[in-house]
């Protein structure tokens, strides 16, 4: 009997028009997902260097990529020591496009920009919230700490479930789930709980993954473990190389660090690589992951039944082994030595002024009592004037989302506070949607400069 069989599954939260097999329903997910908006608009936004317009530079979409083709040789790894009767293309679909999708919800400005809106939110939400509605009901602190906290993992279920309407299998919107905590929930001790994995407003959608999954209640989707893998693999030397090939870092700083710092591993096959040719980082990346690959299968398949029943508690990467050891420095130097120069911090000192002004221009949309935000349409006086066009630049599907489930949404003891949660879900949808150069664009107009 297979492993997966009931791990692998046609299941949606609407069931299609005819009966589908988990292949032909996963096959299907793909053809979605890689036609869809969210996927386009990560040619614009930052992995290291935001606003980078030289082409060899990673944005999120270039690294997706590689992220996705890095998980789909670990897939097949992994399928190579399981039974004949595993059906490999929906495994190996599946994790391909769980990387790919892993950064859809990401803000502009990237883990920067996370850190900008968390701050806005605990600043401004609690007196915005005092102005629109008063006080709130025994619900509201634990609605208002979903609120405070944005991140890119739950927004990315959010946005292809409630805004894009996707209707993905559940299987493939289980294996995006890196957390299990929803950001209404106290972090516990429980697995997988360092950051939320998904909002208040997919609370329902989260249900039926876990009564089609029951593992994933206390712990990941198995073939999420890949996904991760794949994600630190990729970026663990890309950063690297796009600091060198933006002249942020040279190779001589690389070199004499890594040969000072790093382990015996990491420094053979510096040497090995032959940093004197051209094409270095292209020998450097696939002799890492050319032991990096067998090694992640290997500990895939040592720990599998702990994976299916929900109960692994550590990245397969965190092991004691040469070549993880050597991408962990490796990720740690980019951190000491990249993202703290003055380069990359002046870009994210224009991302913060663009995305907090942005923010702070559409919050007294976040001020109006309920009926005068749904009546901005008829004021004419000069504050409701204002108040209108900012209404005007909220995308259409962001408020056709707002209005059903402001109206509607399960799990909301209080109406009036259902409401105000979604406004604010419709500002955060539109603003982490954006891309760094809109964001901008957004800023300036806003500030009265245009052209």
């Amino acid at each position: 009997m297979s492993l997966y069989q009931e791990m692998i599954l046609a299941d949606r939260l609407r069931p299609a028009g005819e009966p589908e097999t988990a292949r032909a329903a996963i096959e299907a997910d793909r053809s979605r997902i890689v036609q869809c908006s969210p996927v386009r608009r990560l040619q614009q936004k930052t992995q290291v260097f935001a606003l980078d317009v030289k082409a060899s530079v990673r944005s999120r979409l270039t690294h997706s990529l590689e992220v996705k083709e890095t998980g789909r040789q670990l897939a097949l790894q992994v399928l190579a020591g399981l039974e004949p009767e595993e059906d490999k293309d929906a495994f190996v679909s599946l994790v391909e496009m769980a990387c790919l999708l892993h950064d859809v919800g990401n803000p502009p400005f990237g883990h920067f920009g996370e850190a900008v809106i968390i701050d806005w939110l605990g600043r401004r939400l609690p007196a915005l919230f005092r102005q629109a509605v008063g006080k709130g009901s025994r619900q509201w602190p634990m609605l208002m700490a979903d609120l405070k906290q944005f991140e890119g993992n739950a927004q990315s279920l959010r946005l292809l479930h409630s805004l894009q309407d996707m209707n993905l299998t559940l299987s493939q919107l289980a294996a995006l789930q890196k957390y299990v905590r929803g950001a209404y929930q106290p972090r516990t001790a429980g697995l997988w709980q360092q950051k939320p994995g998904h909002f208040f407003s997919e609370r329902p959608l989260v249900q039926q993954i876990r009564a089609r999954f029951p593992t994933t209640a206390r712990g990941r989707y198995p073939l999420t473990f890949l996904m991760e893998a794949a994600d630190d693999m990729a970026y663990g030397v890309a950063d690297l190389e796009d600091a060198v090939d933006r002249g942020v870092l040279s190779l001589a700083e690389l070199e004499q660090a890594l040969l000072g710092e790093g382990n015996d591993y990491l420094r053979r096959l510096w040497c090995d690589s032959q940093v004197q040719r051209p094409g270095f980082f292209s020998r450097f990346r696939q002799g890492i992951s050319r032991d990096l690959l067998p090694l992640v299968s290997e500990q895939y398949l040592r720990h599998q039944h702990a994976i299916l029943d929900g109960v692994h508690d550590s990245p397969l990467l965190a092991v004691e082994e040469a070549p993880a050891q050597a991408l962990q420095w490796l990720k740690s130097f980019a951190h000491r030595q990249v993202f703290q120069r003055r380069e990359v911090e002046s870009l994210e000192l224009a991302g913060y002024a663009a995305l907090r002004g942005v923010l702070e221009a559409f919050a007294p949309l976040l001020a109006l009592p309920a009926r005068e935000f749904t009546g901005l349409e008829s004021r004419q006086d000069a504050n409701g004037l204002v108040l209108r066009r900012l209404f005007h630049r909220l995308p259409p599907r962001h408020l056709a989302a707002y209005r059903r489930d402001s109206e509607g949404a399960a799990f909301f003891e209080n109406e009036r506070e259902r409401e105000w949660y979604f406004r604010v879900r419709l500002l955060l949808d539109f603003v982490s949607g954006m891309t760094d150069t809109y964001v901008l664009e957004e800023y300036r107009l806003l500030c009265g400069f245009q052209g």
